[in-house]
């Protein structure tokens, strides 16, 4: 009876034993699975991003070009404005400076696109003694994205729009030759649905939308725009419509901002098509500004706004159409009082894709 009660107890032991075996080896798998988790998470991540990264181009939805020679003529008129707002006194008046007709070529070739266009004299008769300007308006694009980049220089504006003053007391000249300004951009913008919506056939032209598509875009931009006059803005005629802090003699900002938006191409009877989009971004601003004496404004988040947008004929060899870009963002002053600058373009163009044949050289006869 002992010896069966002494088994019975061993028994027990050895259940015991095993079952604090198992239980440790089951705690040493899950800490082990603990311990892999962030690479896990990381694979995941991974996998997330090749899916993003990695989708090729549905050849239903997109056709390529790259291999053909396109060339084509275009004709460009740039965009560049400021406006000066009061909200308290609901007035504001707008300057631009005097547009000016650019003509040029454009060529695309496997990987390299190039538009350039220079001005020929064609220009408004606005009287202008003193009229500089640089403006440089660039952008890459691929399959996925695009980078905008910007500088322009301007000397000599006029007041192109007014609102809330009298016509009675208008300015006796439009022209204000001492006004000069810098803006300087750049933005990136990703399109996230690249393997069906095409970027390059509404503004390379080296490939076709075969199919309507759009995609969300997502990105963030960098800005920086000053404005310098030798005597305020708002001239002595309209002083009083606009609050003192607007009476300004210079304007530094500096903005960066995130962008989230969407573009859409409508392809009609295969060959016509418009592209639209709309994008707003969220930033930060901060600068100063001058009147009596330089003070800087209070750093503010803002609202800004772009588009990029595109109507025309693409065809197999022939193409042409128009585009239109701009954008713009707000420098708040004070709460009511605000500088909204903005720049853009405006392109007519026509072209022809000239097919590239390769040859055989092991072939005697000619190539089909």
């Amino acid at each position: 009876m002992k010896v069966k009660n002494s088994h019975q107890k061993y028994r027990t032991y050895a259940y015991r034993l095993l079952g604090l075996v198992f239980l440790l080896t089951s705690l040493s798998e899950q800490a082990e699975a603990q311990i892999l988790q962030p690479d896990s998470l990381m694979q995941k991540v991974e996998e997330l991003g090749s899916a993003i990264l990695d989708k090729e181009q549905d050849t239903s939805y997109i056709k390529n070009f790259s291999q053909d020679l396109t060339l084509k003529l275009i004709g460009v008129n740039k965009i560049n404005y400021f406006t000066v707002k009061d909200r308290e006194q609901n007035s504001s008046i707008r300057y631009r400076p005097d547009r000016r007709l650019n003509l040029g070529i454009g060529v695309a070739y496997k990987w390299f696109a190039l538009d350039l266009a220079f001005n020929v004299g064609i220009a408004e008769n606005t009287g202008f003694l003193n009229s500089n300007l640089l403006d440089f308006q660039g952008t890459i694009f691929n399959n996925k994205q695009y980078i905008s980049a910007v500088y322009q220089y301007y000397y000599g504006y006029q007041h192109s729009d007014m609102s809330g003053v009298s016509s009675r007391v208008f300015p006796a000249s439009k022209v204000r030759d001492d006004i000069r300004s810098v803006f300087v951009g750049l933005d990136y913008t990703f399109a996230f649905n690249y393997d069906k919506f095409s970027l390059k056939a509404p503004f390379i032209q080296n490939e076709m939308q075969k199919k309507s598509a759009g995609s969300v875009l997502a990105g963030f931009s960098f800005y920086m725009f000053n404005m310098v006059s030798d005597s305020s803005v708002i001239s002595n005629e309209i002083a009083s419509n606009f609050n003192k802090n607007l009476h300004l003699t210079d304007v530094n900002s500096t903005s960066m901002a995130v962008n989230i938006g969407y573009m859409y191409t409508l392809v009609w009877k295969e060959h016509f098509f418009v592209t639209l989009s709309l994008i707003p971004s969220l930033g930060l601003n901060m600068g100063d500004y001058k009147t009596d004496f330089r003070q800087p404004y209070p750093t503010h988040l803002f609202l800004g706004l772009s588009t990029i947008n595109s109507i025309g004929y693409n065809a197999d060899k022939l193409f042409g159409g128009i585009q239109f870009a701009t954008d713009s963002y707000d420098t708040r002053i004070e709460k009511k009082q605000k500088v909204v600058s903005g720049h853009g373009k405006i392109k007519l163009y026509f072209g022809y894709r000239f097919k590239y044949k390769k040859t055989n050289k092991n072939s005697k006869g000619n190539s089909r």
